[in-house]
């Protein structure tokens, strides 16, 4: 009886040890609806829906998508990211008049992504208007 108190007990500290150290990453929702309508001067295509979970599924580590880039290096913090925090939206960055617009930004990061996963035969994601912006 002593032997399986221990054991319960050694299993127990350990578990709240790794809660404890484990870093926290916060936790995002598993679709993100991406409507940049009003940032893009209301566009006619339709919002998309980011299937974020997907991705981290798919072994994307944060900073495959997000980044803060100084002198040419990918500098952010992973745990800056927090779902609705104003400094890390793409928008943040990828204004209207900035050398790279806040669609071009989304294109040039999905679409690319996508079709280097393609060219390497990869399962991929949509690589065309409609595969993103479902219609009503």
């Amino acid at each position: 009886m002593k032997t399986i108190g221990r054991k319960a007990l050694m299993i127990t500290v350990a578990a709240v040890l790794i809660l404890i150290w484990t870093p926290h990453l916060p936790a995002q929702p598993d679709k993100i609806v991406l409507d940049h309508s009003k940032v893009l001067g209301g566009r006619t295509r339709t919002a998309v829906t980011f299937p974020h979970n997907r991705h981290a599924e798919a072994g994307l580590s944060c900073k495959d998508c997000h980044h803060i880039y100084k002198d040419g290096k990918n500098v952010l913090e992973e745990g800056a990211l927090e779902e609705g925090k104003e400094g890390i939206r793409c928008s943040a960055c990828h204004r209207s008049n900035s050398r790279l617009n806040l669609e071009q930004a989304f294109h040039d990061q999905c679409i690319g992504c996508h079709r280097k996963d393609l060219k390497e035969n990869k399962k991929t994601g949509p690589r065309f208007c409609g595969g993103c912006h479902l219609k009503k």
